[in-house]
């Protein structure tokens, strides 16, 4: 297998994976398996431990905004703004198509301010706001890469931790997720530049302060989500695992179980599966949207998932 296809499995959600080894991409792409189950578990009602099956969506945004902060060279913010309208705006603009079309057909309005803030599904929230808030850290990783190693993550480290610790709840949709997803912007950097560093000791020694910090601070602050995503990623790029052809092929199809999953859900519901009980129900949506996600990859669909 060549780098450049080692690196391409690893852009997740992403529009700039770094340079990296195949056996740290298996972690992070066997993370994303995980976290993918995690949100359609969180969306599913009834479903025990939802909240701790919410990590998943703090997992992909560590992910994405870290594989962000650790690329090197990092590139021009104009090629980072075609890549990110590429891989993120062009999916998001057809897909808030499709959930328009749906809502339209089952006679719910489409149109209001949170549509044009977010799309047609409130869970698509997460595209633009992983390009806008990307292009952010994009140039902010760009102003401190002359910066000692330290000081950034320290800062970094830090701001994560006080903006987890801001209020958070009472807020209308999308500002709730806005606000919840801002933590993961400079959590994301910390965690980024520690990739960066080029003594692998010191390398693992920042990732796993950065875990524990962060571990120890969400506990009065309630932000278990956040605890186990930061501990989760931060271990994925510390421990190297193997790959396998599973990973390798279930891993590129997680972005687009992110995306179909409320249509699948719904059709289950209002369907003989509706009786499932949630363990099954989550099986059920995860290995649909997952088939759905592969036909789709065959057709000139592809680039939307």
């Amino acid at each position: 297998m060549s780098r450049d296809s080692v690196i391409g499995q690893a852009d997740v959600l992403c529009v700039c994976a770094p340079a990296t080894s195949a056996a740290r991409i298996a972690s992070i792409d066997r993370l994303r398996i995980l976290a993918a189950i995690g949100i359609v578990w969180f969306h599913t009602e009834g479903a025990p431990g939802r909240q701790i099956a919410y990590a998943g969506l703090p997992i992909f945004l560590l992910i994405w905004f870290s594989l962000v902060a650790s690329r090197d060279p990092l590139p021009r913010a104009r090629d980072f703004l075609r890549r990110a309208w590429d891989r993120l705006i062009a999916p998001w603009l057809f897909w808030s198509a499709v959930y328009a079309a749906c809502k339209l057909a089952t006679g719910r309005p489409i149109l209001d301010v949170r549509t044009l803030l977010v799309g047609a599904n409130i869970h698509l929230w997460y595209l633009p706001y992983a390009c806008v808030c990307g292009l952010v850290l994009h140039i902010i990783a760009s102003r401190v890469l002359h910066v000692a190693d330290h000081l950034v993550v320290s800062v970094a480290t830090s701001l994560g931790i006080l903006l987890l610790a801001g209020p958070a709840s009472g807020l209308p949709v999308p500002l709730a997720q806005w606000r919840f997803g801002l933590a993961a912007i400079p959590l994301g950097l910390a965690i980024g530049r520690c990739r960066r560093m080029e003594d692998p000791e010191s390398r693992t020694f920042s990732l796993l302060l950065v875990a524990c910090v962060v571990l120890v601070a969400c506990a009065p602050l309630r932000a278990t989500s956040y605890a186990i995503a930061t501990v989760l990623v931060c271990l994925a790029y510390v421990w190297p695992s193997v790959g396998d052809g599973f990973v390798a092929r279930v891993a590129p199809l997680t972005f687009g179980m992110y995306l179909i999953h409320p249509l699948v859900g719904y059709a289950l519901r209002h369907s003989i599966a509706g009786a499932l009980d949630p363990a099954a129900h989550v099986v059920c949506v995860v290995v649909v949207s997952g088939l759905v996600t592969l036909g789709l990859m065959h057709t000139p669909l592809q680039r939307c998932v």
